[in-house]
């Protein structure tokens, strides 16, 4: 959980250009893969069932995310599932606004049958829902952060033995035995449709380079983070749009020492 550990994960992304299959939400297609391709992975987005098990074939990581379901979208994201779980490839869940409705449940619940993922981010609201706990789940929001987020992203680890990262204010991630505090990011960041869904793709992206799938969403999240404190800096007075241009430069303009001064992670 250091600087030098990030840094390292993210200078070894860029050498390897992981391909990340991306089943996302319509309303962020583009910007998950610009994203991405800023970061120095390779994106390719599809919810084609005809071709899903031929394109996680030659996938590094299998990025999901429920944000717009369609029958269409449902059923590519179980054959993607299952196809991962067989290649044993990293797989990523986002489950969004997961407590809205009866079919967005369904469909999570549907793709922790088939296969436990790598690692599951969403909202606080989002984790503290699918741990029990009480929160309010209002579309792809968090409409009132949940106060037990730390306790929700521990016993949901537990739970599905999976890597849960809540996002937030205060982001928590937990493998189920020890709960870590990442405090960067920017007020900007929630602003702009999609930057949790680009979060879940970069995390996708870190674990296909970090054998330790914790480490791997610290430094994903960390990167990410970072990056939106650089951009709310370079975009000056701008708001919203500029913002998230300049989001997608900052990622060519991490440096190792930014890292060292920036990163505020703790164990709680």
């Amino acid at each position: 959980m250091t600087a030098d550990r990030v840094w390292t994960d993210f200078r070894q992304l860029r050498e390897l250009t992981p391909l990340v299959l991306c089943l996302t939400n319509s309303v962020v297609r583009e910007f998950t893969a610009n994203a991405l391709l800023a970061l120095g992975a390779s994106p390719i987005m599809s919810d084609a069932a005809e071709e899903i098990v031929e394109l996680v074939g030659i996938a590094n990581a299998l990025n999901l995310n429920i944000g717009t379901p369609t029958p269409r979208s449902s059923e590519a994201m179980e054959v993607a599932a299952r196809a991962a779980n067989s290649r044993q490839i990293p797989l990523v869940l986002d489950p969004v606004a997961v407590g809205a409705t009866e079919l967005r449940r369904d469909l999570v619940h549907r793709l922790l049958r088939i296969a436990g993922p790598t690692a599951i981010r969403g909202n606080q609201a989002e984790i503290a829902f699918m741990a029990g706990l009480p929160a309010l789940a209002r579309g792809v929001d968090a409409a009132g952060i949940s106060d037990h987020a730390r306790v929700a992203t521990l016993q949901l680890a537990k739970d599905l033995g999976s890597v849960i990262i809540a996002s937030g204010p205060i982001d928590y991630l937990s493998d189920g035995n020890k709960v870590i505090a990442l405090e960067n990011g920017h007020p900007l960041m929630p602003r702009v449709t999609g930057s949790g869904c680009v979060a879940t793709a970069v995390v996708a992206a870190f674990l296909t380079v970090d054998p330790e799938p914790l480490s791997a969403a610290i430094s994903a999240m960390t990167v990410m983070n970072i990056a939106g404190e650089l951009a709310a800096e370079r975009s000056g007075t701008g708001g919203p749009g500029s913002f998230r241009v300049s989001f997608l430069d900052a990622f060519d303009e991490l440096q190792p020492e930014y890292l060292e001064q920036r990163m505020r992670a703790s164990e709680v």
